[in-house]
């Protein structure tokens, strides 16, 4: 074989193998970005399908109050909100209850104990 022509044909195969490497390299990177943009199209979808959180409901009240071993007496609607008198047994239970109530979506607006005859005795007023 002639070394000229040997030469004459090696550096257009270079370049047409560094021109396929390049192609190579951004058909991985524009197949890379077009499966991070399902993901985050798919995201997306699942957040607009998401049902805003409701609020709280007097059921949920009780509820709760009832797994903390607080009596609910009376729970009256005032002012967008509830106001919720009862009794209870000590004053840490009472403050487990308002942090369950505001991880559960309601808003402690007001509240008072007292001690009665009978253990403690509170007032709440809650907003949903």
């Amino acid at each position: 074989m002639n070394l000229p022509i040997e030469r004459r044909w090696l550096m257009p195969l270079a370049w047409a193998v560094i021109a396929a490497l390049v192609v190579l390299l951004a058909l991985r990177e524009g197949f890379s970005r077009w499966q991070l943009l399902g993901q985050w199209q798919g995201l997306a979808e699942s957040a607009a399908g998401l049902q805003p959180s409701a609020t709280l409901s007097v059921e949920q009240v009780q509820q709760s109050a009832q797994a903390r071993q607080i009596s609910i007496d009376d729970l009256q609607p005032e002012q967008g909100g509830w106001q919720v008198r009862g009794h209870l047994r000590n004053e840490q239970a009472f403050q487990d209850w308002l942090q369950g109530l505001q991880r559960e979506g309601g808003q402690p607006l007001a509240w008072g104990l007292e001690q009665g005859e009978a253990g403690l005795r509170f007032e709440l007023v809650i907003q949903p």
